[in-house]
């Protein structure tokens, strides 16, 4: 079968609508030869007499009422087409990636103000690790993602979006940082993948302290309910911990040395590659 031509379903429709091949001529502002060629061209790709040729009239056939169902909302849709873009007013589906920790207050305070000023940029966000955003970012997956930063790489921009400040959170039996024997502790932590993980191994690593026995728990809840029972340590985001700081009973202490660095997030997206809505969302949630 020949590949069908929108401009053979734009005549049919054409056609359909106006009841003569003469008055569908005068709407697509051509002659009526063409007309008849592209609506023979299509009863020949389909198989089918679509109208009936009497005394000089067009009789609808039933496969004609058939195909009109089916192809006019397709030919509806690609006028609508040309009208789909506004320079002024953005618009398309914008995929974002973000740490946790960007859920829980940054973007809630930020978003809905974004998604009201601009109702023609459809948001899908999502939530992953560091390392996995930014290998869907660079795979192309995602359009723009909050992330851990300073980014150094070549394909790659960035802007400072907020700081996150970590806290050593330990079983409330413990009175101070240095109280902890390290060597008998267990800790508690996201993933190898998990920005904040990196940044307290280094920590350890700067006290010349002995990496210690890590159990990997990917739930906030979970780490701290580990904390709580006397099982260990663990290092939290402050935003994932104030909100469960009233679910464990007051079991556990929390510390934020002064060395233990907060997390920078930045906004980053591919360089050269940042749409407008993408940089409209950006300069929104930055303020600028």
């Amino acid at each position: 079968m020949d590949a069908l031509k929108l401009s053979q379903l734009q005549f049919f429709c054409a056609i359909m609508e106006e009841g003569s091949i003469v008055a569908a001529s005068r709407r697509m502002h051509c002659v009526a030869s063409n007309i008849t060629a592209r609506l023979k061209e299509l009863e020949q790709i389909l198989g089918q007499e679509l109208f009936l040729r009497e005394k000089g009239r067009l009789i609808v056939t039933p496969a004609a009422r058939l195909l009109y169902r089916e192809v006019t909302p397709l030919v509806a849709g690609l006028g609508r087409l040309p009208h789909l873009f506004d320079a002024d007013k953005p618009r398309g589906i914008l995929k974002v990636g973000a740490l946790d920790v960007a859920l829980r207050h940054f973007l809630p305070e930020r978003l809905p103000a974004f998604a009201a000023a601009y109702p023609g940029v459809e948001l899908a966000l999502l939530t992953r690790p560091s390392y996995t955003l930014e290998r869907m970012l660079s795979d192309g997956e995602l359009d723009l993602v909050l992330t851990d930063g300073p980014i150094q790489h070549p394909l790659l921009d960035s802007r400072f979006a907020f700081s996150e400040s970590l806290s050593l959170v330990t079983p409330r039996s413990i009175k101070a940082v240095d109280d902890i024997d390290w060597l008998t502790t267990t800790v508690f932590l996201f993933n190898t993948d998990c920005f904040y993980r990196n940044r307290f191994e280094g920590w350890l690593n700067a006290r010349g302290l002995e990496t210690p026995a890590i159990q990997t728990i990917e739930s906030y809840d979970v780490l701290r309910a580990c904390v709580a029972a006397g099982l260990g340590v663990s290092c939290f985001p402050d935003s994932m911990l104030h909100e469960r700081s009233e679910n464990d009973g007051g079991n556990v202490r929390v510390f934020r040395p002064e060395d233990l660095d907060p997390g920078p997030v930045y906004f980053v997206w591919r360089r050269e590659a940042l749409s407008i809505p993408g940089a409209r969302f950006v300069e929104h949630c930055l303020g600028s």
